[in-house]
């Protein structure tokens, strides 16, 4: 199973082998870049940012063994979350006590999911994520200069007519583009997780 195909419940439960380095690096793929971001916007530098996910990498991989996956608990996206927070809090705190580890075992995923949509920098990321992961896994389904008026329009908030000069192509069909796109998009979405916790 490909990396665009696999659903994150598979990823997490081939997560259990720490072995699997192509599980892992499926991970670094889909997630990393949520995480670097994230910390990002919420003041980290580019260095900090870098360590926060491979700091919460590693606490996930020390912590898989054995992890059984109860989407009743809450969703996986909760706890990724709150791993950055408490990353970037056990660094901003360089005291000799600093917090434990979050540990999915004993993770309570109802409260963080309530902390998780009440973050608006999280969920703005998040549904990003999910955008680019989404419009990874079809890009080759369309031409070079659809999936590039996409891009500079819908993603990039440039004009219509802006857009169609970049690109060179008709106003016409930076709205076409936009369209077509956004369905498979979200088609792909749908198909693979319908719960949006990609």
């Amino acid at each position: 199973m490909g990396t665009a195909e696999s659903t994150h419940i598979t990823l997490l439960l081939r997560l259990r082998d720490r072995s699997d380095s192509m599980g892992w690096a499926e991970f670094d793929e889909r997630y990393g870049e949520l995480l670097y971001r994230y910390a990002r916007g919420r003041g980290a530098k580019h260095e900090t940012a870098e360590d926060v996910v491979q700091e919460v990498t590693m606490y996930l991989f020390k912590a898989m063994e054995g992890f059984e996956y109860d989407a009743r608990k809450g969703r996986f996206r909760s706890y990724l979350r709150s791993a950055v927070v408490h990353a970037l809090g056990r660094r901003a705190v360089k005291e000799a006590k600093q917090p434990a580890p979050l540990d999915p075992h004993a993770f309570d995923f109802i409260r963080a999911e309530k902390e998780s949509s009440a973050d608006a920098k999280w969920e703005r990321e998040w549904q990003m994520h999910r955008l680019r992961w989404a419009l990874k896994s079809v890009a080759d389904e369309f031409e070079e200069k659809t999936l590039k008026a996409f891009e500079v329009h819908a993603l990039g908030g440039l004009s219509v007519e802006d857009t169609a000069k970049q690109v060179g192509i008709s106003t016409s069909s930076v709205y076409q583009a936009k369209s077509r796109v956004l369905k498979r998009v979200k088609a792909k979405l749908d198909s693979i997780d319908p719960d949006a916790d990609v």
